[in-house]
């Protein structure tokens, strides 16, 4: 069992064709480095780091590993835009959709949790980083946990502002009235 280390940089796809003749329990270690990484619509990951395993297995290839990097997401509180950091790991199974030594066409389960490898022998990690990247993230980002919220905002600056609408003076009077 030999483990080769490769980079990519700002590419998710690996030609997987060598690795699919090897015995199985062959590993390949793969570091991967993007820029930017589209999540979904309106949303990108900046700085993502990976560290993957790519192990051999009976049905195909195994994919293991880390994945960081960070996200500009909106508070939910305050509205203002901030980088969020996330960190998840990664496991999913990749099979074959050609047989690497006789080239026929492979019989493909419809299990939704199986990815792929296609035609030309490649394995596109751009999905499992992609699903792994935004389940890691918050369901309600805060950017900060103390973060006062946009009402907090507003009144403040109500409190600061000196000038009082005339027409609701009379409205401002009642409430001193019940204090």
């Amino acid at each position: 069992m030999s483990l080769h280390v490769r980079t990519l940089t700002n590419d998710t796809v690996v030609n997987v064709a060598q690795m699919l003749k090897e015995p199985v329990g062959a590993a390949r270690s793969l570091d991967v480095r993007l820029d930017r990484f589209d999540l979904d619509a309106g949303l990108t990951a900046n700085d993502v780091v990976a560290n993957i395993r790519l192990t051999r297995i009976e049905t195909g290839i195994l994919a293991e590993g880390d994945i960081s990097g960070s996200v500009e997401l909106e508070c939910v509180r305050c509205l203002d835009r901030y980088m969020q950091a996330f960190r998840g790991e990664i496991e999913g199974e990749y099979r074959p959709s050609i047989d690497v030594r006789t080239g026929y066409p492979l019989a493909l389960p419809e299990d939704s949790d199986i990815f792929v490898i296609d035609n030309n022998h490649e394995l596109d990690l751009n999905e499992l980083f992609r699903q792994v990247a935004v389940v890691s993230l918050p369901m309600r980002p805060l950017c900060r946990e103390d973060c006062p919220g946009i009402l907090a905002e507003m009144e403040d600056e109500a409190e600061s502002s000196d000038d009082t609408d005339e027409r609701l003076a009379v409205l401002s009077k009642l409430l001193e009235g019940e204090a």
